[in-house]
């Protein structure tokens, strides 16, 4: 037998679907089957909007696997126009293209080794008993 919890779990996920794919809050709610102050509640609750956050997350997580499959052959396409284009324009915006995603490409890259080294000194800074930050060591020797 089913209880209650079970069909509001099956609505919530109905409702988060929603979100993820209809224009409006009250569009979600027609489609999960619930009334649109229930979904305006929901919305109010942190683990409803932690589990939006991941579920767009989620979302997102596929759309970049899809581009990430395309990035050759759109690379390749940039790079025909570039070699091959009638017009000056479109080899300018192609090369345009090509250089910007190549300095977001290195910045990312940048950034995340920077984030990893971060999280890395956090995670050891912490692990640490009696954990000490340096600006309270000093006031205690002196």
């Amino acid at each position: 037998m089913r209880g209650h919890g079970e069909k509001k779990s099956r609505k919530l996920d109905a409702f988060i679907a929603g979100l993820l794919s209809c224009q409006t809050v009250e569009d979600a709610a027609a489609a999960a089957g619930i009334s649109t102050a229930t979904a305006y509640r929901w919305l109010h609750d942190q683990d409803v909007i932690e589990r939006l956050r991941q579920a767009r997350r989620e979302a997102w997580g596929r759309v970049m696997a899809q581009l990430q499959e395309a990035g050759p052959e759109a690379v390749e396409s940039l790079r025909k126009i570039l070699r091959n284009a009638e017009g000056e324009s479109a080899r300018v915006s192609a090369a345009r293209v090509i250089l910007e995603l190549g300095v977001r490409v290195v910045e990312i890259g940048d950034i995340q080794a920077r984030i990893e080294k971060l999280e890395a000194i956090a995670k050891s800074k912490w692990k640490e008993p009696n954990h000490v930050r340096e600006d309270q060591t000093s006031s205690r020797t002196t």
